[in-house]
């Protein structure tokens, strides 16, 4: 059991995302086409934020505000989230070795503490990350409609404001533009679901260590325990001076020094991130509602069910984010 195989589920958004997030503790290079398939979507997303930029300038406040600014903004949060994590990964990688070092020891206990610690925010996080790509891809097909009431198009008619030519502009370029603009935000998004996992993964794995701390040293106790002293009155204490106690609480006190290491370096890099993510979050919120009401009050029934379908999964990722924090804190004021 190492870092890399303990969830699927992070190995595959990892890769499908194009992040290439380290996975071992030897920081071993990724192969050659997916290293190519990351730049391509690298690629496309310079492109549509490069015409994204001007065409908030040549379009209404209200269209800037209503649908380019929750994009650009959650680009920007990617972004920084991601250079932090690679600015970081000298520091990351160290943490991923000393994760395998308590990880790949042979006890099924740990394994079990673990895997029902990740178990619960699997299928969450699966529907965060199909209810909020679906609502992306519905939101962006809708703005099709217009092909078939007009031959000519402005920068207005695009979900997402893009300049790739002048206005007015043919169909070819109108496709091509919402081509280019649903994949991007598909992909950002997709990167954004696959670095909450990351975190997520790693806040649940140290979580995990101090639970099994505490119910290995349960066990230790109550394994050696004479059964007539555990009867007596609750003022008789017994210590056990075994030389098979003592191997296993001094092996015990070193897993916690490790543990405890690990999470200062995971303080370190996670802190920032978590604090950005919560106030973009709100600031997410508050425009998205903008979209449902504006929706709601142009009797735009479809759009305010996919604008809900994208607020139910921010929700539900902060949710998440909160709840696995909140786990870790637990556990280290439960171990101490």
């Amino acid at each position: 059991m190492d870092f890399q195989n303990i969830n699927p589920l992070n190995v595959k958004l990892n890769k499908f995302s194009g992040n290439l997030l380290p996975m071992t503790s030897n920081d071993s290079v990724f192969p050659v086409a997916w290293r190519i398939y990351s730049a391509i979507i690298l690629l496309i997303q310079v492109i549509q934020t490069s015409a994204v930029i001007p065409g908030i300038l040549l379009v209404s406040k209200n269209k800037v505000f209503q649908d380019a600014m929750i994009g650009l903004v959650i680009t920007i949060e990617v972004f920084f989230l991601l250079r932090q994590m690679h600015v970081h990964r000298d520091l990351l990688i160290q943490l991923i070795q000393k994760l395998n070092e308590i990880l790949r020891v042979e006890d099924k206990m740990m394994k079990n503490i673990i895997m029902s610690t990740l178990k619960p925010v699997e299928i969450p996080l699966k529907v965060y990350f199909i209810s909020g790509s679906g609502s992306i891809i519905m939101l962006y097909c809708m703005s099709l409609e217009v092909i078939f009431k007009k031959k000519y198009f402005l920068y207005e008619d695009y979900r997402l404001p893009l300049v790739l030519s002048k206005q007015p502009f043919s169909i070819k370029v109108f496709l091509l533009g919402n081509c280019i603009a649903t994949t991007a935000s598909v992909y950002i998004f997709i990167k954004k679901v696959a670095l909450d996992v990351y975190m997520i993964n790693l806040i649940l794995i140290v979580t995990a260590q101090y639970r099994y701390i505490a119910a290995k040293l349960t066990m230790i106790f109550q394994e050696n325990i004479p059964q007539n002293q555990r009867n007596e009155s609750e003022q008789e204490y017994f210590t056990p001076d075994s030389l098979t106690v003592l191997m296993e609480m001094k092996a015990l006190c070193r897993h916690h020094t490790t543990v405890i290491q690990i999470t200062l370096m995971l303080k370190k890099l996670l802190s920032l991130n978590m604090s950005l993510i919560y106030l973009i979050n709100i600031f997410i919120f508050c425009s998205v509602d903008v979209m449902l009401i504006n929706a709601i009050l142009s009797m735009a029934i479809v759009e305010a069910v996919m604008v809900v379908m994208y607020i139910s999964g921010g929700l539900l990722e902060l949710y998440i984010l909160c709840s696995c924090v909140n786990q870790l804190l637990d556990a280290v004021s439960f171990t101490f």
